[in-house]
């Protein structure tokens, strides 16, 4: 009997929960077969199939479904991530993504998985949904398929221990094989920089124009604020009376915050796309705290498909070039 083949396009959710989703279809005896990096084909693609007034980053995921479907696979999965905090929701856009991929591509029903998820709260429905979807493309029995979803939930919480240590997702998602035997990173002397914003606008490096890579070269620190223990950082800060409306944006906020207030961060560099309401909430929020307060470098970076790399690589020089003056050391041109 043929494996059953689960396309999960690599965009979006992909750089939260792609530990989990791996795991439940590799045990569940599916194959998974995971886009490949974004690239100019896949954004020519994205551009091309959605409409104009949603950012680049839903842009390039129908790309990415685009170059799954154009492989045949049995199944795409398309999960509504509904909420991953208690009374807090999600951007309209992702909630509504799997009605956005069935009607762009006039997919069957039966070919697009688009469980309902609840993340930190509601288990119960997660599991339910996680459930239907094992009975559909397995023979195992009740028993086996609940134990493989609560495994794939475990899982989920080992990758965001070794996120929470100093790896990156990036540095994570290679070696998901092997997690336990990483040893906590320890973090070089010199410029720390602290990263915010959703993970995929920072993990997407065609988007972005490779910006990690290029500060890995620099031999510049950074921190992503999706590596914060988000229990520790969700506080106030004498500056919040009330949180936002949706997680994510609370996330990136509350990371910006803490990178503000932290004595060892030099600057602070936000990654956003170009028409995001969400981002245009948090990196205002993030102005007028550091205005009032520290007074710490902080610089905005927006893309979209015409962003060039020139641009964002002369701001990100003259960024760090500020931050090398503050901190005392030379600088030869």
């Amino acid at each position: 009997m043929r494996e059953k083949t689960i396309g999960i396009a690599r965009g979006l959710y992909y750089y939260m929960y792609y530990p989990m989703w791996k795991k439940f279809f590799l045990e569940l005896g599916t194959k998974v077969i995971v886009s490949p990096p974004t690239n100019k084909r896949i954004m020519d693609l994205g551009v091309a199939y959605s409409v104009d007034d949603i950012c680049i980053s839903v842009k390039v995921y129908h790309g990415h479904v685009k170059y799954l479907l154009d492989r045949n696979v049995d199944f795409i999965f398309v999960p509504r991530i509904v909420s991953e905090e208690k009374h807090k929701e999600n951007c309209p856009k992702l909630l509504s993504l799997p009605d956005l991929i069935r009607d762009t591509f006039s997919i069957e029903e039966s070919r697009i998985l688009s469980p309902e998820l609840y993340f930190n709260w509601n288990r119960a429905k997660t599991e339910e949904e996680l459930f239907k979807i094992g009975v559909l493309l397995s023979n195992k029995t009740r028993k086996e398929i609940k134990s493989i979803i609560r495994k794939s939930l475990a899982f989920q919480k080992t990758y965001e221990y070794y996120l929470n240590r100093g790896y990156n997702t990036l540095e994570l998602y290679p070696r998901l094989t092997n997690l336990k035997k990483l040893k906590p990173k320890k973090m070089k002397s010199g410029i720390l920089i602290g990263i915010v914003g959703f993970p995929y606008d920072i993990y997407d490096g065609y988007l972005n124009a490779s910006i990690l890579d290029k500060l890995k070269k620099m031999g510049i620190n950074y921190v992503v604020s999706n590596m914060l223990n988000y229990k520790l950082i969700n506080r106030s800060y004498k500056f919040l009376n009330k949180d936002l409306f949706w997680h994510q944006s609370n996330v990136a906020l509350k990371a910006g915050l803490y990178f503000l207030s932290s004595k060892d961060i030099d600057g602070v560099i936000t990654i956003s796309s170009f028409g995001c309401g969400l981002s245009a909430i948090y990196t205002k929020l993030l102005d007028i705290f550091n205005k009032e307060r520290n007074k710490k470098p902080l610089i905005h970076l927006v893309i979209d498909e015409q962003t060039g790399e020139a641009g964002i690589l002369t701001r990100l020089e003259a960024f760090l070039d500020l931050l090398k003056i503050r901190k005392g050391r030379e600088i030869y041109v």
